[in-house]
């Protein structure tokens, strides 16, 4: 009967203290809606991290989705469980803090992963994205006065930032703006004039997203906006 008894103890002291699902707490959780024109299709919202470098979404790795709920707004939950692959994980150049990049999609319920893989591109799948938005991961604090806290806007610490994307017009700077942002650069270390011409003429500006701000994906959209139009 001692022996039974023991048995039992053993067993219970072997059962899962959690559930079997539990994935235990997210590293970052993100709220949002889906928007379109048209009646919106059955859908889930993706993270995807992106493999290629700033700004282009062709090379992407699935993270995490969840439904979209359907009402209006039509709105969803994204919980991240794992840090950004190695293949997302990047530089500006060398010495600068690693990053990773990803962007919020809406894709087609129950579509596999393997179809968002590395070689689909938002425009063969036919969803949309968030495109003004990246959701960034930073591997260590930015230091002040590097290229990483001119690239971001401001020197963040390690982890999970939302950022906004604006798209720019690189025509609309003027010779006086670039060179000064060729010199800002310089003094940051990037000793290439060319290459920091190159970072200065980027189609695009970051911005650190206020606190509560939602992830909007516009079915209608699949990267950055048009830059061209007319200069301010």
């Amino acid at each position: 009967m001692k022996r039974a008894a023991a048995l039992l103890l053993v067993l219970a002291a072997c059962d899962p203290q959690a559930d079997s699902g539990y994935l235990g707490e997210p590293l970052v959780t993100l709220q949002g809606e889906a928007v379109s024109s048209h009646p919106l299709p059955p859908l889930e919202a993706a993270m995807l991290w992106q493999r290629g470098p700033p700004p282009s979404i062709d090379d992407q790795d699935l993270a995490t989705r969840a439904k979209v709920q359907a009402g209006f707004p039509a709105t969803f939950t994204l919980h991240l469980y794992q840090p950004p692959p190695f293949a997302a994980r990047r530089s500006l150049q060398p010495g600068e803090a690693i990053f990773a990049r990803a962007n919020a999609a809406a894709v087609p319920a129950g579509i596999a992963a393997t179809d968002l893989g590395p070689a689909a591109s938002p425009g063969s799948l036919g969803y949309g994205v968030d495109a003004n938005h990246w959701i960034v991961y930073l591997a260590s604090d930015v230091a002040k006065g590097s290229l990483m806290e001119w690239w971001l806007g401001l020197p963040l610490p390690a982890g999970f930032h939302l950022m906004r994307v604006a798209a720019v017009n690189p025509k609309c700077k003027t010779a006086d703006q670039i060179d000064a942002c060729v010199k800002d650069l310089g003094q940051r270390g990037v000793a290439d004039p060319a290459a920091a011409r190159t970072f200065c003429l980027a189609p695009y500006q970051l911005s650190l997203a206020p606190p509560g701000e939602r992830l909007v994906l516009d079915l209608g959209s699949v990267g950055l906006g048009p830059a061209g139009g007319s200069c301010p």
